[in-house]
């Protein structure tokens, strides 16, 4: 079986749990729409930081603006990263209700997260601080000059893809052992380590699979809006309307398909069995568990 007929059978195998928990989709959507509120609120004293330091202001006051300016990034960085591992928490638990061959409501997955708050926020916290690192070594590498900024963009890029890799199970970990945040690392590694990483496919396999579903719709709606320019405007602006929709249920569904993907690897992985409903076969096809 190729690469991408293995990564085909994967997402099958997502969208089949996702078609017998349609509620798994709220779960994305909450995040968005969370995040959203979240960035807004944070908009005005953004722009307050950002226009301080351009008035004729004393030196003393520009310094405060300017650490607060790294204050409310680390703010967002928390924020968003508590929504996003509240709600993955939520989709993870409703997989592994589902993979044990039950079915979790969408309030019972809401108070299964709600209980595990404290790990969240340990999280979400350690995250914010990583991705605190990485904004500062943006600024760093804006006052090294072009060279200086090419190594440190490159540094950056190595870094961030390591704790992408390092973190791929974390949530699976938390939800499944009830892990504090380092161990859930050293558990993600740990399941890694035990397979040959072909389980990176899957990041390739299902990006390339939403983006020939995103590419239909482009083309879809491409055809109608020749066929119909000459039509009045609001029809027009209905086309785009459906398209703009069509384009957040492929990324919602998208979304669930990895993290249900990513926890039937870790199950697989970590117990050496497959998921009830999952096929062995197809998992053993998409990465070799060492002995």
């Amino acid at each position: 079986m190729g690469v991408f007929s293995r990564t085909w059978e994967f997402t099958k195998l997502s969208f089949g749990v996702i078609k017998k928990d349609k509620e798994l989709l709220f779960f994305p959507l909450f995040a968005s729409i969370f995040s959203l509120i979240f960035s807004a609120s944070l908009l005005f004293p953004t722009i307050i930081i950002k226009i301080i330091p351009l008035l004729d202001t004393p030196d003393q006051i520009t310094a405060v603006f300017g650490m607060l300016e790294y204050i409310i990034v680390f703010i967002y960085y928390l924020g968003m990263a508590f929504i996003a591992t509240f709600f993955n928490v939520c989709v993870v638990y409703t997989a592994k209700i589902r993979f044990s061959g039950k079915n979790a409501t969408f309030g019972q997955s809401l108070k299964f997260a709600f209980s595990k708050i404290h790990l969240i926020f340990m999280w979400s916290m350690l995250s914010a601080t990583v991705g605190l690192v990485m904004y500062l070594l943006d600024h760093l590498a804006q006052s090294l000059g072009k060279g200086g900024e090419i190594l440190i963009s490159i540094l950056r890029g190595i870094l961030g893809m390591l704790w992408s890799i390092m973190t791929i199970f974390v949530v699976p970990a938390m939800v499944y052992y009830d892990l504090t945040p380092f161990k859930a690392i050293k558990k993600s590694n740990e399941t890694l380590r035990k397979t040959w990483g072909e389980s990176i496919i899957r990041y390739y396999g299902l990006g390339l699979i939403k983006f020939l579903v995103i590419l239909v719709g482009v083309i879809i709606t491409g055809v109608l809006l020749f066929l119909f320019k000459e039509l009045d405007f609001t029809f027009i602006l209905i086309i785009l309307g459906i398209f703009l929709v069509y384009l957040i249920i492929v990324s919602l569904v998208f979304q669930v398909a990895e993290k249900v993907f990513n926890t039937a690897l870790f199950v697989y992985a970590d117990k050496g069995r497959a998921p009830s409903g999952i096929s062995a076969s197809t998992l053993k096809q998409a990465m070799k568990v060492r002995q």
